[in-house]
Parts: structure tokens; C-alpha cells; sequence
């Protein structure tokens, strides 16, 4: 019995020292591309959480301060706004729903909504096309400035009736038929905030339910994702990072009347790789699932050749490696990023509070990741 219980314990200290070595040749390496690959200013950047994943080990990195009064360093339960990626929390919300028979990628968005909210202009628009980026509506509504009364607030005033009284008298700049032979030759992909505002829309209409609370039943729940929210409660609140803008001035956290299924998450660095690891096929095994369709539906950008626009995420396809999956959100005082590769269960989490990019530096890291860093 005291030798089993010996081996045991010689077993979890030794499992633990491999862990602390792969964790600090892991930091080694991370902070020579931060000082050799990228032009971070940690004068310009107050802190920022690195996340990641390799396998089967989770490692996460702190550098700087939450805020600039109070010099605690981020950590993987700091709570940063993740603005645009919250849009794949979406897709992956509308992806599930399709799974259940409760919605359909190729219906028109017309039919989600009441007779009175219709747009016999849009009437070729389906929600794949919403989640794609291929819709050619514009990326905001024409009057949403209008609404933006508070300074670096700019949602709070946009409410859902504003957003539908837009949307039924939209006219599109070009006539149906010249729209559909255009639908014919090219994917005509236009990134836009408006898609995710009515794919909202359509998800509460047709569940009856609203958005948040969908969300965090279906998905945030299962996956035990219990810092990943809309609305904070007031223990997530002093765990909120302040967010400061490229001048440095402070920013109050955003908050939502509509697009809250575009811009409206906030989460932390181990939430976002739980949520990778399903999508990577680690976890809950009906949720992934359903993910892997979020992955699919690929319809060509502008951008670059190597690079499509999923339901919900864009994917850049190296020549001789796997698909890289990812996305990135800003709101006015936060930036974030994710991205994985399936096949080499690797996974990169990055989140400031800063408008200062840090972009590069989740691409440097993934890269670092996918060519054997302990080799």
C-alpha cells in the first residue's frame, strides 16, 4: 500500500516537473518573439494574457497590469471585452440550432421574421450568407451614428427597434438581378457588424428566446464557460480589465441594446481555450460536433488567396500545413485573438487592454507552436 502510494506521488511530481520545464522553455521562447519578431511598446500596452494550448498541456502568460492604478498582472480569469469574436460564439450558437432542426443555413432571413418586419429587397439573403460575410449588406447600419451619444460607447443607445426599422426599409445599391448574377460568379465578401446584429435577431425570433440566455444554456453552461458574458455580475466586474485606447485614455466597458451577437462577449483567456478545445474536438463531443460545421461553408475574400471566410471564422490555409481557424475582435479599449489547428491540438489565445494590435504576435506564437518549439 505506502509503495503504490509512493509511485503515485513520485509520478504527479515528476508529470509536474516536465510541466514546469515545457512552461518556462514555453516562456523562453515566447519572449524572444515578442523582443525579436513583434514591435509590442509595453509603454503604449498596459497588460495582456497569453493562453496556450499544446496538446495536452494549457500554459498561461501575464504581462503588465490590469489597469494603470492598480499594478496586478492579467491572469487566465482576467475578464477582457473580445469585441468581433464574439461572433463565433454565435455561429457556433446557430450551428447547434441547426443540428437540433431549429434553424437552416440556406433559409432566407426574411423567414425568421413577422410580416411586418420583412424586406422583400433582401429576400435572397440566407443565414449562411450572414455568417459568411457574404450577404452584401453594409457593415453598419447608414443612421447608426446618429445613436452614438456616449463617448467609446458606441452600442448603448442602438436599440433592436432601431435595428429593424433599418432593416425593412434597406434598399440594396445594385437590383435584385444584377445581385444574382453576381451570386453566380463571386462569394462578394464584405465583413460587416450589421450580419451578426440580424442573425440575432433571427435566433431570437425563431426560439423565442433571448440571445444571452441561449447562449449560456446551449453553450456556455456545458462547456462550465462561467466568465464568458454580456452582462457581468459584480464579482466579474472587479475582475474586469480596464480597457485604455491608443492615446491612452480609459474606456468604460461597452454595453448593448442590439449587436450583442456581434460585439457584445466578454470572457477570459481560459474560457476562450475551453471553447477551442471543443472546437478542436477535445470535449463535448455533440457541441463539437455541431462546431465542425462552423468551420465549413468557406467562401473566398479579398484579402489573400489563402485566406476564406467560414460561419463565423475566417481560415487561412498554409500550402504544405493544416488550416489555421481564427478570428479577432476590438472594442475602443480591448483587443482580442483566437486561433487553433485541429490536427496539431494547438491553440493560441491572446487578450489586452489596449487598442494596440497584438495580432502578429498570436500568429508568431501558433507558428512557434506548429514547428516542434521543444525540439
Amino acid at each position: 500500500m505506502r509503495k503504490t502510494i509512493f509511485l503515485f506521488l513520485f509520478s504527479l511530481l515528476f508529470v509536474s516537473n516536465l510541466w514546469s520545464q515545457d512552461r518556462a522553455n514555453l516562456q523562453k521562447q515566447i519572449e524572444k518573439i515578442i523582443h525579436y519578431d513583434t514591435e509590442i511598446k509595453f509603454s503604449e500596452t498596459p497588460g495582456f494574457i497569453i493562453g496556450v494550448k499544446y496538446q495536452d498541456s494549457v500554459f498561461y502568460f501575464g504581462y503588465g497590469s490590469i489597469s494603470k492604478e492598480f499594478k496586478q498582472v492579467p491572469d487566465e480569469k482576467t475578464i477582457f471585452e473580445i469585441g468581433g469574436l464574439t461572433k463565433t460564439f454565435t455561429s457556433s450558437l446557430v450551428s447547434l440550432l441547426v443540428e437540433e432542426g431549429k434553424m437552416e443555413f440556406e433559409k432566407p432571413l426574411n423567414d425568421y421574421f413577422s410580416a411586418s418586419e420583412k424586406n422583400e429587397e433582401t429576400q435572397l439573403i440566407t443565414i449562411d450568407q450572414l455568417l459568411t460575410h457574404t450577404s452584401r449588406l453594409p457593415r453598419m447600419p447608414i443612421e447608426f451614428g446618429v445613436k452614438e451619444i456616449e463617448e467609446n460607447n458606441p452600442y448603448a443607445h442602438y436599440t433592436k427597434q432601431d435595428l429593424m426599422d433599418f432593416y425593412k426599409e434597406y434598399i440594396p445599391l445594385e437590383p435584385k438581378k444584377k445581385r444574382k448574377e453576381k451570386k453566380k460568379n463571386k462569394d462578394n465578401y464584405s465583413y460587416s457588424h450589421l450580419n451578426y446584429a440580424l442573425v440575432e435577431m433571427a435566433i431570437e425570433s425563431s426560439q423565442n428566446s433571448n440571445f444571452e440566455n441561449l447562449l449560456t444554456d446551449k453553450i456556455l453552461a456545458p462547456i462550465e464557460m462561467n466568465d464568458t458574458r454580456v452582462k457581468l455580475s459584480e464579482d466579474q466586474k472587479k475582475r474586469l480589465a480596464t480597457g485604455y485606447t491608443t492615446s491612452g485614455q480609459s474606456t468604460p466597458p461597452w454595453t448593448f441594446q442590439s449587436f450583442k451577437a456581434s460585439e457584445g462577449l466578454k470572457s477570459t483567456a481560459q474560457d476562450l481555450i475551453k471553447f477551442a478545445e471543443v472546437h478542436m474536438g477535445e470535449s463535448n463531443s455533440r457541441l463539437t460536433k455541431a462546431f465542425y460545421a462552423t468551420h465549413e461553408g468557406r467562401k473566398t475574400t479579398s484579402r489573400n488567396k489563402k485566406v476564406t471566410s467560414a460561419r463565423g471564422w475566417h481560415v487561412i490555409s498554409p500550402k504544405n500545413y493544416y488550416d489555421i481557424v481564427l478570428h479577432t475582435g476590438n472594442t475602443n479599449g480591448h483587443r482580442s485573438y483566437l486561433a487553433f489547428v485541429k490536427e496539431s491540438e494547438t491553440a493560441v489565445v491572446i487578450l489586452t487592454n489596449s487598442e494596440h494590435n497584438l495580432y502578429n504576435l498570436g500568429y508568431y506564437i501558433l507558428r512557434m507552436l506548429n514547428n516542434n518549439w521543444m525540439k
